[in-house]
């Protein structure tokens, strides 16, 4: 007998979320390296609506956000505004906390400071090297990888990575902004190179910013910068720092193994956000688990299922993110400054302000029909993302 059925690896939401699903009909444990849930934050905090009301977090929310002004590197201010929220800024470590409770009302057992070493696999079940020195052994029928970007379970396992990785630092600040429900984005290879800049209206502080691709070193002299650029000298309340993998890993499921949310890469290409993605990818993995338990099968075959789920609901949007992100790379600040020139007209701001974060490339196709000239940034990729969009009937 195992003395567990399944282990998941990583107490964040994402593991947290897994184990809620799984726990009620098997035995669960949850093993974190640090010492409790919540900790450490690597995250902007900014989200849908709908993954606080997923989980019922609504006392984590900070402040509530219904626009952006996006600022390209000529000066060109782009204001998008819509009169629906459109994202809500979280308290992680309260939302983490959430989702922690959840699971342990579930059953599960939580294990922290439990610093996952490597694993083997074989027709018997799994076997997990566990602690600083990997001096415990743990079994299980199956594992779920949560662990994180870094995820020492998929390259124990062999499975390949992600495609690119961007570095990002964050700083809290003590002072709050003028415009409480509008998140500033900053672009220019001077100020985010491969990615862009925030700064994010907390209710009484602000959230300031950035991410920038691995090859441009660290990010924290980017954002030194930008704060001076903005004369933001307020008093430092938190320090944040991270990475975020982007291009979903090729296979995220093994002989009794699946792998979910930043372990997999399951980010969404143009805005790095992983918690939707990681979520939606853990319940996929639960309902999985459940069934493999049921028939006591936990082959290939039976996992793969877990991949065929969660790509069925947004394996095509992080595809066509990344797409999305293959062209916003390429661009220069003077092209930068040309895409604020075409997207300034009203019509394009009222279909902008339509946008959905969770799948921003639904308007690619409309966007094209309004402005054609779009398509000149990238004719290559643009026009196969217009073919990709399925018809309506």
């Amino acid at each position: 007998m195992m003395p567990h059925d399944l282990i998941i690896v990583g107490g964040g939401p994402v593991g947290s979320r897994a184990a809620e699903i799984t726990a009620p009909h098997m035995k669960v444990a949850i093993l974190e390296e640090h010492q409790g849930a919540g900790n450490p934050v690597q995250c902007t905090g900014l989200v849908s609506p709908r993954v606080v009301e997923r989980v019922g977090a609504g006392r984590a929310v900070l402040n509530r956000l219904k626009g952006a002004v996006i600022h390209f590197p000529g000066g060109e201010e782009l204001e998008i505004l819509s009169n629906q929220v459109k994202a809500v800024v979280i308290d992680r470590e309260t939302f983490d906390l959430v989702c922690h409770r959840r699971a342990l009302e579930k059953g599960a057992e939580f294990l922290p400071g439990h610093k996952f070493r490597s694993i083997s696999i074989g027709e018997e079940g799994t076997r997990l090297m566990v602690g600083a020195d990997g001096e415990r052994i743990m079994r299980s029928k199956m594992v779920i990888a949560a662990d994180g970007y870094k995820s020492r379970v998929a390259r124990s396992a062999g499975l390949e990575g992600a495609r690119e990785l961007v570095r990002g630092a964050q700083v809290d600040l003590d002072s709050p902004m003028e415009e409480g429900d509008k998140v500033h984005v900053f672009l220019g290879s001077e100020v985010a190179p491969g990615f862009f800049a925030w700064q994010i209206p907390c209710g009484d502080f602000t959230r300031m910013g950035l991410c920038v691709s691995e090859s441009n070193g660290p990010p924290s002299r980017f954002l030194d910068r930008l704060r001076e650029r903005l004369g933001k000298d307020g008093k430092v309340l938190r320090r944040f720092g991270g990475a975020i993998p982007i291009g979903v890993m090729p296979r995220t499921y093994g002989e009794r193994l699946m792998v979910v949310g930043d372990a997999a890469a399951q980010t969404k290409p143009i805005s790095g956000g992983g918690l939707f993605t990681g979520m939606r990818a853990a319940e996929c993995a639960g309902l999985t688990a459940l069934e493999a338990m049921e028939k006591e099968d936990f082959s290939i075959q039976s996992l793969s299922r877990y991949e065929e789920r969660w790509r069925a609901i947004m394996g095509k949007e992080i595809e066509r993110g990344y797409l999305l992100r293959k062209v916003f790379v390429r661009l220069s600040d003077r092209k930068l400054d040309q895409l604020a020139a075409a997207l300034r007209k009203r019509e394009m701001i009222d279909l902008l302000a339509t946008g959905d974060i969770d799948s921003p490339s639904d308007l690619v196709p409309a966007a094209l029909r309004l402005t054609p000239s779009l398509i000149r940034f990238s004719p290559q990729i643009l026009g196969s993302l217009l073919s990709r969009q399925p018809r309506k009937a």
